[in-house]
């Protein structure tokens, strides 16, 4: 990876490429779950300048279990979409919405999950990231926090939540630091997992080897910082 295209990236807002954004209606997206039930998704427009996300779970016995409906002003949220997604690959599709997007690749995310005890959306995410994905039983959301700087926020899914995971409630975070020369060219890559304790972040351990590939996230040679050995200083959970 090359410091100078980093760099550019990191400047450029994508909003600043947008021309004057006008809401498109998109016919609905179907997909089915592996329950029998039916999530769809279509744009409506109530004017130029409103777009409204229409998701539906149909059950599998055909009754519209669920109805959710998510607005964005397209003037604030030029390149604001929606999707269909599978984040664990389990068969059970969630509704992405994407909103507002800063400098570099990070654009702010919703993700509204089903519950299968109540047939509901319940809105699972909220964050601002670059991709998110489920890696050994923990959501990771990454996204750009410099030039030469990733930062990697993690969940461990099978911890009860009482509301939507958000960067206040992270279990762990992971920092990959790239340095360079004077050509461009990555030198050397620090990696460091966190975790909360009081005021302070400690440093802790990979909890799995899966985890710990995100320190590859440059495809060089890596350095992993020692977690804190200190007398109480917390332990991160072990992989699911």
């Amino acid at each position: 990876m090359r410091f100078v295209a980093a760099l550019l990236l990191c400047l450029l807002s994508p909003s600043a490429w947008a021309q004057d954004a006008l809401c498109e209606p998109r016919n609905p997206a179907r997909v089915e779950n592996r329950d029998g039930s039916t999530l769809s998704l279509r744009t409506e427009c109530s004017t130029s300048a409103m777009r409204r996300y229409v998701a539906e779970l149909i059950c599998a016995d055909g009754l519209v279990c669920d109805r959710l409906q998510v607005e964005q002003d397209v003037t604030e949220t030029p390149m604001g979409h929606a999707g269909l997604v599978d984040l664990d690959g389990d068969g059970m599709h969630e509704v992405e919405v994407r909103g507002m997007c800063g400098a570099g690749p990070n654009c702010e995310g919703d993700v509204y999950r089903i519950d299968p005890a109540t047939r509901t959306l319940r809105h699972f995410f909220s964050g601002g990231y670059y991709e998110l994905q489920v890696i050994d039983g923990w959501l990771v959301e990454s996204g750009r926090s410099s030039c030469c700087s990733w930062e990697f926020h993690l969940w461990r899914l099978e911890t009860p939540r009482a509301g939507p995971l958000d960067y206040d409630s992270m279990d762990l975070m992971v920092q990959v630091d790239a340095g360079g020369d004077d050509d461009g060219n990555v030198t050397s890559v620090q990696c460091t997992f966190t975790r909360q304790r009081g005021d302070n972040r400690v440093v802790v351990a990979p909890p799995s080897p899966a985890l710990e590939a995100i320190c590859r996230h440059y495809g060089e040679p890596y350095d992993l910082t020692p977690p804190d050995t200190t007398p109480g200083a917390p332990r991160a959970p072990a992989g699911a």
